[in-house]
């Protein structure tokens, strides 16, 4: 039920939730996952919108199919839109048609990314296409019916720019209906070393060369920064970090930046960033004592059973308590489900509505 901190999903490409926040988001992406509804992603830039996208479409009936991606802000108007719903044009032997990304994803995800910034008359096409489920080629008649499960992503204010007509409103309330939030790397400090440390593996492995060691002063450095560029930045860093290899280089690298020193300490001067014991996890890599291991153990442990109750927890109140319902979002048997709650002492809100075996049964608040 619980799933490792670090989940693959392709081959270059990694969900990481060793934070509550991002544990919560991904009990949320498997929630929707089972569902075919359009998804609104929201996040700033490079915080893992389009992760969260493919970790959806991974989980979801759709992934043996194609996941494609729209770059709408690369795209001029008359590009997008051909891109997007293909086209049709005159031939010596008839009209020849040309198969935009809604067929290409037909049967998978299709995910448009920063899909603000589409014309209007666009954004009404896709509208359209939501709301009926069709769409036409540019330049074609007949109508197609769409396949594909839509994801839109987007770093700015949607509803200050739907304000501003600059989104469609119908549109913005349409995706928004269904929203994910990816939080910066700000509000996920104590995952700094572990992304650090999967970056850097990730990277030696791709490129031959051994690791550099990341010492405990190394990751203070790392956790006093704020991250503004967020993954993008922190993997950037990872990079220069490899090919200098000199950690006081980089930690005055680190310390000329934007948003060093932006991060609170606790009140002894400490940094509390590192709630769960990552950090600790990091340096087993580089070697502990058998007791600094079995310490570690028990702290993983309980970061795992923390995090099985909150994902117990969430799908029975997204299920209202329909355990049979949990259980299957969940992908465990009724029966383990039974002995999760109790174990973990779960109990319903009162004046819930508590299906159990089919019949519904009102809990009242004593």
């Amino acid at each position: 039920m619980y799933q490792p901190e670090i989940e693959r999903i392709s081959e270059d490409l990694y969900f990481v939730s060793a934070s509550p926040a991002m544990r919560r988001l991904r009990t949320q992406i498997e929630l929707l996952s089972q569902t075919d509804v359009p998804v609104l992603v929201t996040g700033e830039a490079g915080s893992g919108k389009c992760t969260a996208a493919r970790l959806i479409h991974a989980l979801s009936i759709r992934s043996g199919f194609s996941f494609v991606r729209v770059k709408c802000p690369v795209l001029t108007a008359d590009l997008l839109e051909k891109e997007l719903f293909g086209y049709e044009m005159a031939g010596s032997g008839g009209p020849e048609a040309y198969a935009g990304k809604l067929e290409e994803g037909a049967q998978g995800t299709i995910l448009l990314e920063d899909f603000e910034v589409m014309p209007p008359d666009v954004q009404q096409r896709l509208l359209h296409l939501l709301e009926t489920g069709e769409y036409v080629r540019c330049g074609g008649q007949i109508p197609i019916r769409a396949d594909a499960r839509v994801i839109a992503s987007s770093s700015v204010d949607l509803e200050l720019a739907a304000s501003k007509k600059e989104v469609q409103e119908e549109l913005f309330y349409r995706l928004s209906a269904f929203q994910l939030r990816v939080p910066p790397l700000r509000e996920r400090q104590g995952e700094v070393p572990v992304l650090l440390g999967h970056m850097i593996n990730r990277l030696t492995r791709r490129y031959g060369v051994p690791a550099p060691r990341v010492s405990a002063t190394l990751l203070d450095a790392c956790q006093q920064h704020s991250w503004p560029g967020n993954l993008k930045e922190l993997e950037t860093f990872a990079k220069r970090y490899l090919a200098q290899g000199d950690e006081a280089l980089a930690i005055r690298d680190l310390q000329s930046r934007p948003g060093f020193g932006a991060v609170m300490k606790s009140k002894n001067g400490k940094g509390d960033s590192d709630p769960h014991g990552i950090r600790a996890l990091t340096a087993v890599a580089a070697g502990q004592s058998q007791e600094e291991k079995g310490s570690l153990k028990l702290l993983v442990r309980n970061a795992k059973w923390e995090a099985e109750r909150v994902a117990i927890t969430e799908a029975l109140d997204q299920t209202h308590w329909n355990r049979k319902a949990a259980a299957r979002l969940l992908n465990v048997s009724y029966r383990a489900l039974l002995y999760k709650i109790q174990e973990y002492n779960l109990n319903p809100p009162p004046s819930a509505v508590v299906r159990v075996f089919g019949h519904d049964t009102a809990r009242e608040a004593k």
